[in-house]
Formats: structure tokens, sequence, C-alpha cells
């Protein structure tokens, strides 16, 4: 057991020593310049403290050769003096260098690395935010890249500047006795060991309580989300998240306490031990002054590199495992950084500039770690500016089979064509041009209205006439053009002056940023679900009407919404049972869906 725990140790060091090289290099990468003058601002500052205890050890033995003879003061004291001096100003120098450089270091670094993450995080695929496992890794990453890089690359160049004072104090120490080297090692080492062993177990409990951590995250957030709060009130759930989330703080923090307290108790111990080397070094040296074998001032110089070399041994072990601990978070960091793209782009252009053909192919797919089926090998082709609405019971498939039309996924078999040409083949970013999306769950954004609406086609921001126009086939200009500051109008209460959509106006905006990408395929994901009937029967009299020669995707459960387009397909758990217009759907006999369609043609909702 203590030898697989011995490997474990020795993988995670290699790991760390990988880690430490990245930041290294990727600091070089982003600040050479400030890196370097780091590096060698550290290298001198780590040299001149046993210089100092140098001259400090030649100005004692000046001063006790001076006793009684003022007021004449010897030559080589001034000399020592003067030098001692000049030692303390090029330290205070070096020190606001070294300020300076790792300052702007750190500025770059933090700047650099927060940037690179968030775009990480931005190009994740779907499959690893919903896999348990990979979750775990994204928390740990979200919780603590803000410090623990900085913590790491700190203590990086605080061991280079560790390792330089050892090196100068220990050829100090070998030439008055080499046995006082093992004594030093020996009192400062189990430091090293047990801070190792402790941080790994503090490290630990993200795996052990990962579970703790994600249930604590997301219950907080429900107190600080001015949507969910309203809910909470009605419901009166805000004491009980309060208690639940302070309760999943108290396990996970007495977990770690439990760990730091017995870290704490054991270094006590050791810090004594730590001591007694020091004493025996101490009276090693008292004895060679009283045998005449040293001086009084190269006692104090010798005793000074004993203490540096010490300090330096414990400093550079204690940094260590704390790097240890920092170390295995940023390994994690670069673990996230490293995930593999699960779906990668295609780089076919499309050849044909007008509007593609939609075919799923013998399509089956099931989400990744699980075995329900989802789509059960599906055949669907949408012509060329065809309007199709898919309908279907909750869990039919239906947002999944558009998940896939947009790749967000690969189908576990089968293919989805467009144009003929496989969606795997093709460059993404050529597809999304030729496509705008309505999802159930949209975004709102902070922003004015203009942006809001803009962010659909982000080129054609600043096309105010051609927003206004989408706002209007929304239904979202009537009361946008009622703000005080119409499409200047922030749409969020937590800034000056802003103010707050309704749900049915979101689902308008929302409406009007699809429009407003004018893309040659429209697919809208129950597109009217908070908005009233009146509104949602101008919309799509609009819709359809602007929509010829585009083709239309809508999902809906609502009758209105989709007895107007010209093709109904109806899912029934990933596979296709009807398929024709509304007429003939309704006259189907014993057809899962004849009641309610024909209820909602006797004005039935």
């Amino acid at each position: 057991m203590h030898l697989k725990n011995s490997k474990k140790y020795l993988s995670d060091f290699r790991n760390i020593l990988r880690a430490m090289r990245r930041a290294i290099s990727y600091s070089f990468h982003i600040t050479p310049a400030h890196t370097l003058g780091v590096l060698i601002a550290t290298i001198f500052l780590a040299v001149i403290p046993i210089i100092a205890s140098w001259v400090n050890g030649k100005i004692i033995d000046a001063l006790i050769a001076s006793v009684g003879k003022l007021p004449h003061i010897p030559e080589v004291l001034v000399k020592f003096v003067i030098f001692s001096i000049m030692v303390s100003l090029l330290a205070t120098l070096l020190d606001r260098l070294f300020d300076f450089f790792d300052f702007n270091m750190f500025y770059g670094f933090s700047r650099e690395l927060d940037r690179d993450i968030t775009e990480k995080f931005a190009y994740l695929d779907d499959e690893y935010y919903e896999n348990p496992e990979t979750n775990i890794l994204l928390q740990k990453v979200r919780e603590s890249y803000g410090n623990r890089p900085l913590n790491f690359i700190d203590g990086t160049y605080n061991l280079l500047s560790y390792s330089v004072g050892i090196i100068t104090s220990l050829g100090v120490v070998i030439a008055l006795s080499p046995l006082l080297i093992p004594l030093m090692i020996l009192s400062t080492l189990p430091q090293f060991v047990s801070n190792v062993v402790f941080g790994k177990r503090k490290w630990g409990i993200w795996d052990v309580h990962g579970n703790t951590r994600r249930d604590y995250s997301w219950s907080r957030s429900y107190l600080s989300n001015y949507t969910s709060l309203q809910e909470l009130r009605i419901f009166n759930l805000r004491r009980f998240l309060i208690e639940r989330i302070y309760k999943l703080y108290t396990d996970f923090q007495n977990a770690q306490r439990k760990i730091e307290n017995k870290r704490i108790k054991v270094s006590a111990i050791l810090d004594i031990v730590r001591v007694l080397g020091l004493t025996l070094a101490f009276l090693f040296l008292v004895r060679y002054v009283l045998m005449g074998a040293i001086t009084v001032g190269a006692f104090s110089f010798y005793i000074s590199a004993i203490r540096q070399l010490q300090g330096a041994l414990n400093r550079f072990f204690n940094r260590s495992s704390r790097i240890y601990e920092d170390g295995l978070y940023m390994v994690d960091i670069y673990k996230f950084m490293d995930l593999p793209k699960k779906i990668v782009s295609g780089k076919e252009k499309f050849l044909n500039k007008g509007v593609p053909s939609v075919q799923f192919k013998d399509l089956t797919f099931k989400y990744p770690g699980r075995d329900e089926i989802v789509i059960d090998n599906l055949n669907l082709e949408i012509k060329p500016g065809e309007h199709l609405a898919i309908v279907g019971e909750n869990g039919a498939g239906k947002t999944t089979l558009i998940k896939l039309l947009m790749r967000f996924y690969d189908p576990s078999s089968g293919d989805i064509l467009l144009g003929g040409k496989s969606l795997k083949k093709l460059d993404l970013d050529e597809w999304y041009k030729k496509v705008g999306v309505l999802f159930q769950e949209f975004n709102s954004y902070h922003f004015d209205a203009k942006t809001n609406i803009g962010v659909g086609n982000i080129q054609n921001l600043a096309d105010l006439g051609g927003i206004i126009s989408a706002a209007k086939k929304s239904g979202a200009h009537e009361f946008i053009e009622n703000y005080e500051n119409n499409y200047g109008q922030i749409l969020n209460r937590a800034f000056d002056g802003g103010v707050r959509p309704s749900v049915g106006q979101w689902q308008k905006i929302a409406l009007a940023r699809a429009f407003f990408k004018d893309a040659s395929i429209l697919i809208l994901d129950e597109p009217t679900s908070a908005i009233d009937p009146k509104s949602e029967f101008e919309i799509f009299e609009k819709l359809f009407e602007f929509a010829k020669g585009k083709t239309v995707i809508i999902i809906s459960h609502r009758f209105s919404t989709v007895r107007n387009a010209q093709r109904i397909v109806v899912l029934d758990k990933g596979r296709i049972i009807e398929d024709g217009n509304h007429e003939s759907l309704i006259r189907i006999k014993n057809g899962k869906y004849r009641i309610a369609f024909e209820l909602q043609s006797k004005g039935y909702k």
C-alpha cells in the first residue's frame, strides 16, 4: 500500500514538473522581458544575503581588532563598512526592480491565462458539461483558476530563489564541516514530507466531495438570481436553501479543517526538530570559537550561513509542499485545457450559395454515457424552402434532433446531409452562417435592445434599420419604441436606467434576433411559448410571408403554431410516426395525435 502511495506521489511530482515547465514557458511567451527580469533579480537577491553575512563577519573582526585604538580607525574597517552599505543599496534596488518585473509579469500572465481558460470554456463541447466526471474537473477549474495559477508561478520562482540560496550557503557550510549538511537536511525534510502528504489529502477532498461542492454552487446560485428568487419567495424556500448551503459548506469545510488541524499539530512537533538541528550546529560553532579555530566574525558568518541554509531548505520544502498542492490544481487546469475537441469542424465549403436541402439518413443517437436511444433510425428529408413543423410529446427527441443538426453532438450512427454533403465534412462556421436558431432556453443579455437583437448578426450590428425590421416581424418593435431610450434602452434593472422585459417580451426580442440574421434556414424551437395567441398569430402571418424561399423548421406543442406549415412531422420516442399537412393528419384514424388536432381545430388549446 505504501509502495502504491509512493508511486502515486512520484507520478504527481512528474505531472507537476511538466505543469511547471508549461507555466514558465507560457510566462516567457506572454511577457518575455518581465519574466527574464524576475529570474535575474531572483538569482541576485538570493546571493546577496550570504555576501552581506560575510561582510558583517569581517566588520565584526575589524571592530574587535580596533577596540581601544581610537581615534585611529583601520582602513580595512572603513572599506568593509562602505562595502556593506553598497550591498544594502544594491539589495534595495534589486527589490524594487523585482517588484516592477514581478508586478508586470503577473498582470500579463493572469490576463492571458484568464482569457485562454475563458475561451476554452466557451468552445468546450456540450458533452463535457453533461459528463459527471468532467463536470467535477470543470468545477475545480472554475473555483481555482483565479488564484492557484498565480500562486503556482509565484512559488516556482520562489523555489529558484531558495535553490540559489541553498547552493551559496551550502558551499560555505561544506567548507566549515560537511557533517553539518545531513543535520540540516534531516531537521527540515520531515516538514516537507508532512506538508506534501497533507496537501495531497486536502486536494483529494475535491474528488471525494465533488458532488457536495457542485450541490453547494448550484443551490447558492438560486439565491443570487433575480428570477429564481421570485419563486423562492412564493414557496418560502429561501431559508431552506440558506440552511442547505450552510450545511454543505460546513461539511466540506470540516473535512478540510480536520486535515489542516492535523497538519498544524504535526508541524509544531517538526518545528522542534528543526530548532534542535540549529541548536546542535550553534554548539558546534561555539566549540570552534573556544578552540580558536575560527574568529568571532567568522562565527557570525558561519552561524548566519547555517541559518540561511536551514531557512532556505525549510522555505524550499515548505514552498515545494505548497507548490505540490497548488500544482495538483494546476495539473487539473492543464488537463482541462488539453481536453480534446469532440466535434471537429470539416473543411468543405458550400459550393451552392442557395438554400441547401437537409437530410437525416438512418440517424440514431444516444447521449454519451447513457443507454437510452433518443433518436431511433430516423429518416427525414427537408427540401430547400420547405416550411416544416416537428411536433411530439416531451422527450420525443425534437430538440435533440436540432442539436444534432447544429452539430453540438455527432450521431451514434447514420448521417446528416446538407445539400448532399455530410455535415461532418462541412466547415461549421460556413454552416452556421446559413442558419438562424431560436432555442427554448435563449440568452437574455444585459445589453441595450439594439444590441440584444443585433448580436443575431454581429457583422451587421450597426444596421439599425435591419434591427428595427426584425423587431417589427417578431412584434418586439411595439414595446421597444415605447421605452424611454427606444432601441438604446438597457434591458437589465441592475444597471442605471435599465428595464426588465416580461418573459413574452424577451421571447419576441430573441425571435427578432433570429430574424435579423436573415439566414437561409430558420429553426424555431418553441418560438412563441410565452407569447399570447393574438401576437402569435400575427408573428406567424409575417413569418411565412418574409420566409418565402427560406427553409423554416418549427418545433412546437401548439396547434396554432404549426397549422400553417406546409408539412408536419410527428415524432414519438425518436421515430417519425406521422408525416403530412395538418388536414391529412386530422383525418388519420386512430392516429396518436388525431384527438389533439381535432380538439385544437375546434378552438381548444
